[in-house]
């Protein structure tokens, strides 16, 4: 469930001079974006995908192309549902922003302050995990056997919503007397810090958020951030979009073929659904410091934090699950997601108060496409 940029700096060029409104949006000249959107779905074989520009007031400009489901031929819309994947790791950071906001946590505590049970690196028992290093991939914790043995046994759970709790789930996973535990799950960082991409170290800072917040992870998410910026489809479960128009994810051998609909257990690291005016209000929400309808739900503050990068030696691009990268001479911010049959992008422009959202349901795994939607990303970002 994660997204690797390729060749970002080669790609993309710098953001445009911030426009006023949304009826300058017909002076946009569009046609590389589209010529791109169309050489993305009809060469590269990408089924659908949808694409927005983002303002402060809103959506400036979107554009949808392909195919939502090829077997319908339903084609795609700004109401067609994608899977997200890892822009779910967001709201994981945003949640946990929010909370020591509260005093309720603090980032550079023991993360076994806030657990039931025990997390301790066997290969580094006297390392003192942190939520910081939970939020930069650095806490040691690795998707080894998630990725190996596990994900398609019972992690994935097709046409339902996986019945296991997310307390069960990390437990079993991290402490040795759980049933998928395995050391290996754990590197050996005690010689310094180490970067590792981690789901389960994703799904562990959600788990604290739950314990300490005292209501389920998807409840106080929902409550904390989707309810107040009046969406729908920014949803963690498959029962909670049923009557939405989907995208069927897609994976492709010598044809297109389609993965059907699945939820995962650990739906806080990569379970995420919208579609793509929902996914923008969010985006507008991150571009206006946290404010949406006149409510501050993060503080520009912890959107400040979550922007830096704690360990640049180590992951020099990696903020508070928040992405750090240079657009020419801008600096964009956001995260990116990519999960069997889907991928996504959400990136925010602080300097001229723009965002970019491209969603795709296609997993991007060849080269020649992710340069293609990297080309994309900076092409919206010069409209």
């Amino acid at each position: 469930m994660k997204y690797y940029f390729i060749g970002l700096l080669s790609v993309v060029l710098l953001c445009s001079a911030c426009r006023k409104n949304k009826k300058e949006a017909t002076a946009f000249n569009t046609v590389s974006v589209e010529n791109q959107m169309e050489r993305i779905v009809n060469d590269l074989k990408v089924p659908g995908m949808a694409v927005a520009l983002v303002g402060t007031d809103g959506i400036l400009w979107s554009k949808t192309n392909g195919m939502a489901d090829m077997e319908k031929k339903e084609p795609v819309t700004e109401k067609t549902v994608f899977k997200l994947g890892s822009i779910a790791k967001t709201i994981v950071g945003l949640s946990v922003l929010k909370l020591q906001e509260e005093g309720k946590l603090n980032l550079d505590a023991n993360i076994n302050d806030y657990l039931p049970f025990k997390v301790v690196n066997p290969n580094n028992p006297g390392k003192k995990i942190t939520l910081k290093h939970l939020l930069t991939h650095t806490s040691g914790i690795r998707d080894t056997i998630y990725e190996r043995d596990l994900l398609t046994e019972g992690f994935l759970t097709m046409d339902q919503d996986n019945p296991m709790a997310l307390k069960e789930y990390v437990k079993n996973m991290l402490t040795p007397e759980g049933q998928f535990y395995n050391p290996v799950t754990f590197m050996d960082d005690s010689k310094g810090a180490i970067y590792s991409y981690s789901n389960i170290g994703a799904a562990l800072a959600a788990c604290i958020v739950e314990q300490v917040s005292g209501e389920s992870f998807d409840t106080y998410s929902t409550s904390a951030f989707f309810t107040p910026l009046s969406t729908h489809t920014l949803v963690w479960h498959l029962r909670d979009f049923s009557s939405q128009p989907f995208a069927m994810p897609y994976y492709y051998t010598t044809t297109l073929m389609p993965t059907g609909k699945y939820s995962m257990v650990d739906y806080c690291s990569g379970g995420l659904h919208s579609n793509l005016t929902d996914l923008a209000a969010f985006a507008r929400m991150l571009i206006n410091n946290g404010m949406a309808s006149g409510k501050q739900l993060i503080s520009p503050q912890s959107l400040d934090l979550m922007k830096k990068v704690p360990f640049p030696d180590v992951a020099p691009t990696q903020g508070l699950f928040m992405q750090h990268y240079k657009l020419g001479t801008s600096d964009i911010f956001g995260h990116s997601g990519d999960l069997p049959g889907g991928s996504s992008l959400l990136y925010f422009c602080p300097d001229t108060k723009r965002a970019v959202v491209i969603i795709l349901n296609r997993k991007i795994e060849e080269e020649d496409i992710h340069v293609a939607v990297n080309q994309l990303l900076g092409d919206v970002f010069k409209l």
